[in-house]
């Protein structure tokens, strides 16, 4: 079959590899679509030596080419999306019930050391339905199952953030995982939800969601302005930081109330320096915030199969698998994407 074999700083050529060979417990997948994640970006674009040959992707949809016969409730054909996380469920973390933390998940998982989705193929380990497994609601596009997984990281940080129902909060950074928030604190009650990007497209897709926008071009200064103008408060509830942007860090800090919480859900290539006093003096919250449980893939079907979150206005291009490297390049620009799909349908 074809994949995108990860070869370098910048190099995913699509090769023929072998074909997946499943077990009795595990689900073969004709994937559908596959979304470019930020983490897949980074190492893409940094060219980290130790994922060389590595299949990436692990947002994705499919319906089912092969069940083992010890899988129960899945279907040949049947539409699915599912978890890439692979937890061991013997170190510390997992007895302890933090699965998502797994001490060796980053090794064992799909696309983090087993073969991702930017393939024709993918096996699914361990197949449970309603675990690491989920079906599409019927209405779902395979790109709005490819974009659970996302939905699912903003799932799990509003539920670090625990918004009050009727209070205002602000998403810093309007990618993908930063528009999910802001959809999601809009179902959890939360409102008004303010989002703050430096790109138009992404404001523009923010606002199409129920958001208020505000072009984080004029800094701190600028972001409690237009706050003051359109909830007459500069400060608020909840804020949710999903830049990746280090800097923002302490502003995040200064935007949020006392006894505020603050919730970052970004990967951070450099140290933050922020005012600790500050957050000491006004009892803030600061919490971060990494992959999902499966609970949070259940509310994240749950939310999309009741069209409380929606996938579309999200993604901006897609490309087949023939053309991955350029779908890479293409989420690198924040100008002009917000989610980029390789898609073969």
């Amino acid at each position: 079959m074809r994949a995108g074999v990860y070869r370098g700083a910048g190099r995913m050529p699509v090769e023929e590899v072998p074909e997946p060979v499943a077990g009795p417990r595990d689900i073969i997948l004709d994937v559908r679509a596959c979304g470019v994640c930020g983490v897949d970006l980074h190492a893409f674009n940094a060219g980290d030596d130790t994922l060389l040959g590595q299949i990436m992707g692990h947002e994705f949809s499919g319906a089912a080419l092969y069940v083992g016969r010890e899988v129960d409730g899945i279907a040949v054909g049947d539409r699915l999306t599912g978890l890439p996380i692979q937890p061991c469920g013997r170190c510390r973390r997992c007895l302890g019930g933090a699965v998502h933390l797994c001490e060796v998940w980053a090794t064992r998982s799909i696309a983090f050391g087993l073969p991702g989705a930017f393939a024709e193929r993918l096996r699914i380990p361990d197949a449970v339905l309603g675990g690491n497994v989920h079906r599409l609601p019927d209405h779902a596009a395979f790109t709005d199952g490819a974009m659970v997984e996302p939905t699912a990281v903003a799932v799990h940080a509003v539920a670090q953030a625990q918004p009050p129902v009727g209070e205002p909060a602000v998403v810093l950074g309007l990618g993908p995982i930063g528009i999910q928030a802001g959809q999601v604190l809009l179902a959890a009650g939360a409102g008004p939800v303010i989002g703050v990007d430096l790109s138009p497209l992404r404001r523009e897709a923010g606002a199409r969601l129920g958001m208020i926008t505000i072009d984080g071009a004029g800094g701190l200064d600028g972001i409690r302005a237009g706050l003051h103008a359109a909830i007459g408060e500069r400060e608020v509830a909840v804020v949710i930081e999903a830049s990746g942007d280090a800097r923002l860090v302490p502003q995040a800090i200064e935007l949020v109330r006392p006894r505020g919480t603050v919730v970052l859900v970004a990967l951070y290539r450099r140290l933050s320096e922020f005012d600790a006093m500050a957050a000491v003096q006004r009892e803030v919250t600061l919490r971060g915030s990494v992959n999902v449980t499966p609970p949070d893939f259940r509310e994240a079907i749950t939310l999309l199969d009741q069209r409380r979150v929606r996938m579309p206005p999200l993604i901006t291009h897609r490309l087949p698998l023939a053309e991955v490297e350029q779908a890479f390049r293409l989420q690198a620009d924040a100008a002009s994407s917000v989610k980029v799909m390789v898609t073969q349908d």
